[in-house]
C-alpha cells in the first residue's frame, strides 16, 4: 500500500505540492498526468525518499 496525508512540498517559497492525499491498495495501477510544474515529479521524489519533506 502506498498513502499520502497531506503532502506539501515547497522550493524557497514555491509551492511544488499542496496537501496530496493519495491512497493506493495492493494490485492497484495509478498513473501521475499532469501540466509540467504540477508536481509530478516531486510526489514520486517524496515517496522514494530523494527529497525532504
Amino acid at each position: 500500500m502506498l498513502k499520502a496525508v497531506e503532502l506539501s512540498k515547497s522550493y524557497n517559497g514555491t509551492v511544488a505540492l499542496d496537501s496530496l492525499n493519495l491512497n493506493i491498495e495492493p494490485g492497484e495501477i495509478y498513473c501521475l498526468l499532469g501540466a509540467n510544474g504540477a508536481g509530478k515529479t516531486t510526489t514520486i521524489n517524496l515517496f522514494l525518499n530523494f527529497v525532504e519533506h
